[in-house]
């Protein structure tokens, strides 16, 4: 009974496709990688940088429609361990994406190499989620795609603690505020989301806020 429900759970999430994408971002970030640090006009491996913030992201991104079935309400009225099944869902959904993107990254792992992509894949995926439980599966990669893309386009110079702590998608992964922030970001999605889930669809959430509107302006005419 639990094999069949987990091969339900993971059809109706598109897992499947989940799956396909990150393996296809990984062989890209691999190949990038390897392009750039080959080019004698770089830096060698710490050219990698765009790879480091941008594979991670993509694939924290894929990850999002799959945090929310079809039918979320009907989903939450089964006599289910929801919170249990969400917690096993996001955590081995952010172990393949970390194993996966670390082998993109094997050569010189330390210098924007498999450790910072496994820091900010736990980074991103945090990010998703949260937004997955205040906006929904259908925005959750807005506050990671604006996120990671501003802090990229800024593109600090500055080496303190602070600078760090905030711009954690492009510091090397000796930065050790660097993962304490990927880390407490994903800590507080994945608790975020096992406790309440994604939050309604935004078009159903509208309609019902539209419906219950318009109930209340009949029952206040005369």
């Amino acid at each position: 009974m639990t094999l069949r429900l987990l091969t339900l759970h993971l059809r109706s999430r598109g897992a499947s496709t989940f799956l396909v994408g990150v393996g296809v971002i990984t062989l890209l970030a691999w190949a990038a990688g390897r392009w750039l640090a080959s080019r004698t006009y770089f830096d060698g491996p710490a050219a990698r940088v765009p790879v480091v913030a941008l594979a991670p992201l993509l694939a924290a991104l894929l990850l999002g429609p799959t945090l929310a079935g079809a039918d979320e309400d009907l989903e939450r009225s089964t006599p289910l361990a929801w919170r249990a099944w969400r917690t096993g869902h996001l955590l081995v959904a952010a172990l393949v994406t970390a194993m996966a993107l670390s082998l993109a990254g094997l050569r010189a792992p330390d210098t924007y190499g498999a450790h910072a992509l496994v820091r900010n894949a736990l980074g991103c995926i945090g990010l998703v989620a949260g937004g997955a439980v205040l906006l929904g599966v259908r925005l959750a990669w807005l506050p990671a795609f604006v996120y990671v893309c501003a802090v990229y386009a800024a593109a600090p110079r500055q080496n303190s603690a602070v600078v760090a702590a905030w711009a954690w998608p492009v510091q090397p992964s000796t930065t050790a505020a660097s993962w304490v922030t990927a880390a407490t970001i994903f800590a507080v999605g994945t608790a975020a989301y096992v406790h309440g889930g994604a939050a309604p669809r935004l078009a159903a959430a509208l309609v019902q806020q539209v419906d219950r509107e318009l109930q209340q302006s009949r029952r206040g005419r005369p």
